[in-house]
């Protein structure tokens, strides 16, 4: 009787340590959950997409040029932060020009420009000179200056002609600024000024010689100097006919 006892004692003690040592298996998800985690995980990969897309597309925008910011300095020399296309529209409004300079911002590399007026556009950016002058540099004439536009009817060119050849025979210098579209759509007007105004010193006596010419935007600029040798008589020629333009 006490032997069976001892048997089944020993046989709970086996199942319960079995039942102490038996491995834990990991719950099993339902189906509900299995599918709300597709759709979050779905949910995250279309909001990188969109994220990714849209750093892209303004990655690949190229900033507008009238709305880069620039550096302008103003006629009484106050400097300012603002746009290209605010600046022309300033210059407009004053009737001035917008002329940049050759150099940048030293802290943030922006572009210069500074606002001018048609006689500040033909002053010369000279060397400093020594003290002594010669005789001839005393007794130079005072410079004349003359502003063209590219549109100018071909009566009124005429009439500018006959200055140049005027001013010339009386040993002045003349300095010519000829203005234009910034956009290039004067260029063609501008070129056929200049060839009226080099045919008009030239022919029929030569009377002045064109030297510093120089492009920059839609401005033409250069200078010219009377010939010592000129006839006198080349004070009552006519200019010569100028194409329409």
């Amino acid at each position: 009787m006490q032997q069976p006892r001892l048997f089944l004692i020993h046989k709970l003690i086996s199942q319960y340590a079995s039942a102490l040592h038996a491995p834990r298996y990991p719950r099993i998800p339902t189906v509900s959950s299995q599918i709300q985690q597709q759709q979050e995980s779905h949910h995250l990969a279309f909001s990188r997409y969109l994220t990714q897309a849209a750093s892209t597309k303004h990655d690949g925008q190229k900033p507008n040029k009238t709305q880069q910011k620039i550096t302008l300095i103003a006629q009484n020399q106050t400097m300012s932060v603002t746009t290209l296309d605010e600046a022309q529209k300033l210059a407009k409004r004053r009737d001035l020009h917008l002329l940049r300079l050759n150099q940048t911002d030293a802290k943030t590399g922006r572009a210069i420009f500074r606002l001018v007026t048609a006689a500040e556009m033909l002053a010369d950016d000279r060397d400093a000179k020594g003290a002594a002058k010669s005789s001839a540099e005393k007794g130079k004439k005072a410079e004349k200056s003359l502003t063209i536009g590219a549109r100018i009817t071909e009566h009124d060119l005429a009439s500018r002609l006959k200055n140049i050849i005027k001013w010339l025979n009386k040993q002045h210098e003349v300095r010519i600024l000829i203005q234009g579209n910034s956009s290039g759509a004067d260029d063609g007007n501008a070129e056929r000024i200049v060839k009226s105004i080099e045919a008009t010193i030239k022919e029929p006596n030569v009377i002045g010689k064109i030297v510093q010419k120089r492009q920059k935007g839609g401005f033409i600029k250069f200078s010219i100097i009377p010939v010592a040798t000129a006839s006198t008589t080349a004070s009552t020629a006519s200019p010569p006919n100028v194409s329409p333009l």
